[in-house]
């Protein structure tokens, strides 16, 4: 393995007999080698929850994808290529290594993480003296999982975007993540040595709740049109600045997407659990004009695990041989004939979330072959929807499609890794479980590996439970959710969910029941004792509380949250030696977190003791100085404890953090009307409003901002942002989910 990873120096290339030069040209696809052009810079890009039949370039009419449109025209537009999974931490595994996923071993977001004996396209570029940066939009893409193999730098830090609502994970929208890769790209060209360059963005945009910026809310036909928008713009600046550079053209683009979106069908309404077209099929463009003849359509078959050997062979690299993919230089070129390839793809969050079966397939020579307990058959040419199964009517064909799904299947054993199954701490691995995104032991023989086909319903009336709580409309999620509870009974995640409802509405007996049936099926959640202590505490019983807590922390001693909980209980009791002896603990099982230090400074902040949050806000940000949470309360308590001058420092600070937050400015107005500089006030809140401020009752009931009411300039702003939020609410009447991190 280590010789995989050695790269240029004392690898393969130090040959040079009559078999190197004729691997080179295999791998040049037949060039020349008096007209290699030189090695170039390597941009991939992957686009989130993409489907190819939503942009301009792949002939939807209602696109904005000018970006996007204009690398397809300028290269190379594949239109039939599919990805290994439609979910995104196993489909971008398979994008970076070039092996499938019973290969690579990332089945389903959050529980995998990939092998470190995995080599993965960064490894290679680096070892043959590229610089290699990656910039990632989502939580489901973090270092934790692996994928940073290879990587000089990872840009994984999302504690400055704003804190996700509920069962929504945190991410960066397009727009920020591009302009992180600008601001690298000025580093790269200022320096002397500079060498190749070998950039990975990911853009997460097009991802329910689908909530575009509102230029494109108004000039796409739907939010998700209008996300893939916003996604195209961040792709446009990035382009324009290689262009700028004048480097575009001795740069390799390759633009694809992790998957695609059902948007309804099938009744899927978003991705990841069937395997489908809607969410299979991808676009896949690549642009290097060296090599690519512009406006080049490509009808072949083509595979994500295509893409490193393809884009190796461009770069005159070895190790496509060692994926599962073709080099595909050659068919692209029209040199060689396009190669008919089996497409593979697979499901296993309806196993692994769900506890239903999963579903495997395969695309091959027009038909697509989906093994599952009710097997299916589909002939996409002529039925692109997958809706009339021809399985029963052709049972040899469907025969032949099964052998060539078990051969991908089996050849995955040559290149398979060994791989970290849970890359989360316990804690983590408890909160996705009590939140319904991962099944347990007894969820899925409740499920009795049923069919995905048959227990969509039951999938979908989970999910729209849990939109219907993150809109804080209880009654019609408890409602759904007692409705699969009647049906099964020991479904864990509908009663998680059906608990956290009660919880919400301060129905504490009711959720009491609901918990303690949770820890009857399932006694090893930790955190469901954390939740029944949580309770407790809230109705003021401090003994049983802490008997909670302890038994949360039995079951898991790194249980950090009960921890810093017992020592607030200690604190209440006026045992403050006690307290500090918890809090002590909590830092000690996790001391480089900055949540630990910020939670301890939560606690402090809610007994109004300001002086010893801020200590723990300074500590959580010596830990992440770009923790924006952290950044406004330390300049909350600062203001509470008089230091306006140390206040503002901190709410500026916050600012350059989040630039386009409106909280900064808007705390500094707090502060300046307080402080009498009325004018200086009003300029702050003009700006915030301006960032996005839109909650009118937010305005007439702050009484810091009681100096500033009585002010023409005030009831402007004020009217103002009333017309904004009413537009808004007319908007947000539109059919929203939350971003599930899938």
């Amino acid at each position: 393995m280590a010789d995989r990873r050695a790269g240029g120096k004392g690898g393969p290339w130090c040959a040079r007999g009559p078999a190197f030069i004729a691997l080179l040209l295999a791998q040049l696809g037949g060039l020349s080698a008096c007209r290699r052009p030189p090695q170039p810079n390597v941009l991939l890009i992957t686009v989130d929850t993409t489907r190819a039949d939503h942009l301009g370039c792949y002939g939807y009419g209602l696109a904005r994808t000018p970006a996007i449109d204009a690398l397809a025209a300028e290269g190379v537009r594949c239109t039939n290529a599919s990805t290994a999974a439609p979910i995104t931490l196993p489909s971008h595994a398979t994008i970076l290594t070039g092996v499938l996923p019973p290969a690579h071993g990332v089945r389903d977001n959050g529980a995998y993480a990939l092998g470190d004996e995995a080599v993965t396209l960064a490894e290679r570029l680096k070892a043959a003296g590229y610089d290699t940066q990656a910039f990632v939009s989502a939580m489901v893409l973090d270092e934790r999982y692996n994928l940073d193999q290879g990587f000089d730098g990872y840009d994984d830090d999302l504690w400055s975007e704003d804190q996700p609502k509920l069962f929504m994970i945190r991410d960066r929208p397009a727009w920020r993540t591009a302009d992180r890769v600008l601001k690298w790209l000025e580093r790269w060209s200022a320096r002397p040595d500079r060498r190749r360059f070998f950039l990975w963005v990911h853009l997460f945009d097009p991802h329910q709740p689908c909530e575009p910026p509102a230029k494109f809310r108004v000039l796409c036909p739907t939010p998700y049109d209008g996300e893939i928008a916003a996604a195209d713009e961040a792709v446009g600046k990035i382009v324009a600045d290689l262009r700028r550079r004048g480097i575009l053209d001795q740069t390799l683009v390759v633009l694809c997407a992790d998957h695609g979106e059902s948007l309804g069908e099938h009744q899927e309404k978003t991705h990841a659990l069937f395997i489908y077209d809607a969410t299979i099929r991808i676009p896949l463009i690549l642009r290097y004009p060296a090599l690519l003849a512009a406006g080049t359509l490509y009808r072949g078959s083509v595979r994500t695990v295509d893409i490193i050997p393809t884009m190796l062979g461009m770069l005159r690299l070895p190790g496509g041989g060692e994926t599962q993919g073709v080099n595909l230089i050659g068919a692209f070129q029209g040199k060689s004939a396009a190669p008919v390839l089996p497409q593979y793809c697979e499901s296993l969050l309806s196993e692994v979330g769900f506890g239903m079966a999963p579903l495997y397939g395969v695309r091959l020579d027009g038909y697509k072959w989906i093994r599952a307990p009710k097997p299916e058959l589909y002939d996409y040419r002529r039925d692109q929807g997958e809706l009339h199964n021809l399985c029963a009517a052709e049972q040899s064909r469907s025969k032949q499609l099964d052998g060539a799904l078990q051969a991908l299947i089996d050849d995955c054993r040559r290149f398979a890794v060994r791989t970290e199954e849970s890359p989360m701490d316990r804690e983590t691995e408890e909160m996705l479980r009590s939140l319904g995104y991962l099944a347990s032991a007894g969820e899925r023989k409740s499920m009795g590996g049923m069919d995905p086909k048959d227990g969509i319903g039951i999938y979908n009336k989970l999910e729209d439970a849990r939109h219907l709580a993150q809109q804080r409309e209880w009654a019609e999620a408890e409602r759904l959710l007692r409705e699969i509870l009647d049906v099964i009974p020991e479904h864990i995640s509908a009663r998680g969910v059906l608990g956290l409802c009660l919880l919400r509405q301060g129905r504490f007996e009711e959720a009491r029941a609901q918990y303690l049936r949770l820890l009857a099926d399932d006694p090893g959640q930790f955190r469901v004792y954390g939740t029944l202590g949580g309770i407790a505490l809230a109705e003021g019983d401090l003994a049983e509380a802490e008997r909670f807590f302890k038994q949360g922390i039995e079951i898991n001693g790194s249980f950090v949250e009960a921890m810093a909980n017992i020592g607030f209980i200690e604190t209440l009791r006026g045992n403050d030696e006690a307290a500090k002896a918890w809090y002590a603990k909590a830092t000690d099982a996790d001391p480089a977190f900055p949540r630990t230090q910020r939670l301890l400074g939560d606690l402090y902040y809610e007994r109004s003791k300001f002086g010893e949050a801020l200590e723990f806000y300074k500590k959580a940000l010596g830990i992440l100085p770009g923790d924006f949470q952290a950044t406004i309360q330390a300049g909350n308590c600062a203001r509470r404890i008089g230091d306006r001058a140390g206040a503002r420092r901190y709410f500026e600070r916050a600012g350059e953090i989040r630039p386009d937050s409106w909280i900064p400015p808007y705390n500094l107005a707090c502060l300046e009307a307080a402080s009498g500089d009325i004018a200086r006030a009003m300029g702050s809140l003009a700006e915030s409003v301006k960032r996005g401020l839109q909650s009118e009752g937010l305005l007439r009931e702050d009484r810091d901002l009681d100096p500033l009411r009585a002010l023409p300039e005030f009831k402007k702003l004020l009217a103002g942002v009333a017309q904004s939020a009413g537009a808004e609410a007319k908007y947000e009447g539109e059919p929203r989910r939350t971003r599930s991190g899938r």
